[in-house]
């Protein structure tokens, strides 16, 4: 599929299997530090994948949040403990179920971290449209096309205007926005090295990536996708390093 090929990257995720988010899959949202900022986790206990998002650095300006893959290692007594790999070692934690509470285990001692337990609610599992944007996402859509590198997929939301791409296995992906949607289509413009617009068609379940004038290497392409389940953050997790 000649569309999909020569875009270059500004996002790089690390993209899981089209199954992982099957099963029991939920998201937590917490709360800690001071000042209070949230953060978020997204557990797929089948597959025994969890993936952290870090609280902001600024929750006026949203700017810092990274995310994080991890293992889950035990879900015992409503108890889910896990594994975050960091660059110094790792960072065990517990999320109580029954509680509702994430534990970062400490030591009682002057000298060392205390034992933080962070207040949390239960939620649907967020869209992988919610990484870094405030706006909720509500009702989001996704749709998968075949490629020659591995599958790509288009994920939309028309309340919050956000539109995400990824392509193949390696996890590339570009962020765009709907600039109109009813009942048959979506449009969207989406950030590619040129600027293009897209449209996905409900009915003929395809999609149609409009040429760039003047550019031969970018013709008007359509092509046959099929409505999905919609990607969650799950989809950003990675095995850890061996």
């Amino acid at each position: 599929m000649k569309w999909l090929m020569g875009l270059p990257v500004i996002l790089l995720l690390v993209l899981a299997p089209d199954g992982a988010a099957a099963a029991e899959s939920f998201s937590v949202r917490c709360e800690g530090g001071i000042p209070i900022r949230p953060y978020f986790a997204t557990f797929d206990i089948d597959a025994k994948a969890i993936v952290l998002e870090s609280p902001p650095s600024s929750v006026e300006t949203n700017f810092g949040i990274n995310a994080y893959s991890g293992e889950i290692i035990s879900t015992e007594d409503e108890k889910i403990k896990f594994i975050l790999p960091v660059p110094s070692g790792r960072i065990d934690l517990i999320f109580d179920r029954a509680r509702k509470t994430m534990t970062w285990p400490g030591m009682d001692n002057d000298i060392f971290r205390p034992t933080l337990n962070h207040k949390c609610s239960v939620m649907p599992p967020r869209s992988i449209l919610s990484f870094r944007i405030r706006e909720p996402i509500q009702h989001p859509i996704s749709v998968r096309c075949e490629h020659a590198g591995g599958n790509a997929y288009f994920t939309m939301d028309a309340a919050s205007k956000q539109a995400l791409y990824e392509r193949g296995k390696e996890g590339r992906a570009y962020r765009g926005e709907v600039t109109d949607a009813n009942q048959d289509e979506i449009k969207l413009l989406m950030n590619f090295d040129v600027p293009r617009h897209v449209v996905w068609n409900k009915v003929r379940q395809s999609i149609t990536i409009e040429g760039v004038e003047g550019n031969a290497s970018s013709p008007r392409s359509v092509t046959q996708c099929e409505e999905i389940t919609p990607r969650t953050m799950i989809e950003l997790h990675r095995k850890p390093r061996q």
